[in-house]
């Protein structure tokens, strides 16, 4: 069983609740607040088990109550699809490259991407183009997610590029992280990685991250598209920086 004092598990409790505000907000947000602060107490290998029945429950939840932006993005089917191999091939290469080169290339990912977008701030992508880079980013973001735990930075980055509303924004997040969270579920309980006290933890884990969503979705409706789209890239930038840290200085 856990041994943890009260003072920790309010803490966990604290990161969990901010993260799903954070989520509700921008889409991002979850794994990035709560995983650093529980792995302190509980370890790496248990806060990614304990993580994903919050991320794909606060995901589909999201997708659901934003499901009439699904019209806005036509290219979804294709993120969709294109995810799911995609995290089977992620399995695959987290035994075959390190983790300190995984992680730096998602952090030039996100850098690339944030000068892209501060030397063509106009920049965005449309039409055809949309379409064709779909498959490319849903199986990347399927591969990332399986291999580094994090599929944000290529996902958020195109998605960013698409000028979609703010809710369409947050509901095309969230439909991918859930499949892609429900694919590494399954995969995990066909092996039976999970033992019945790690699922109880995850299960309970779900309850402050989604009471907190609701204020999250809330705040959403009082920001300006202009400060949404900071808040998006300031989220990135703060991955990058997280990436780096943990491939070469911790």
């Amino acid at each position: 069983m856990l041994e943890l004092a009260w003072q920790e598990l309010l803490i966990i409790a604290v990161a969990l609740g901010v993260g799903g505000a954070t989520k509700g907000l921008t889409g991002l947000g979850l794994p990035m607040v709560a995983v650093p602060v529980m792995a302190g107490f509980l370890g790496v290998e248990r806060t990614v088990l304990i993580m994903i029945l919050p991320v794909l429950v606060l995901n589909l939840w999201l997708t659901w109550t934003l499901r009439d932006c699904i019209k806005e993005v036509p290219e979804m089917p294709r993120l969709l699809l294109s995810g799911v191999p995609g995290v089977m091939l992620g399995a695959g290469v987290l035994y075959l490259a390190s983790e300190r080169f995984l992680a730096t290339v998602l952090a030039i990912w996100i850098v690339a991407y944030l000068l892209l977008r501060v030397l063509h701030p106009n920049l965005s992508i449309a039409g055809d183009s949309r379409h064709r880079l779909a498959p490319a980013v849903g199986f990347a973001a399927g591969s990332l997610q399986a291999a580094t735990g994090i599929s944000a930075p290529v996902l958020a980055s195109y998605v960013d590029a698409l000028g979609l509303t703010p809710r369409a924004y947050v509901f095309t997040l969230a439909a991918v992280f859930a499949t892609l969270s429900g694919t590494h579920f399954a995969v995990l309980l066909a092996l039976r990685a999970y033992s019945f006290e790690q699922f109880t933890v995850s299960l309970l884990a779900v309850l402050p991250a989604l009471v907190f969503v609701p204020l999250g979705t809330k705040l959403r409706s009082f920001i300006q598209p202009q400060v949404f789209t900071q808040i998006i890239r300031a989220l990135l930038f703060v991955m990058a920086v997280r990436l780096i840290y943990g491939a070469w200085l911790s």
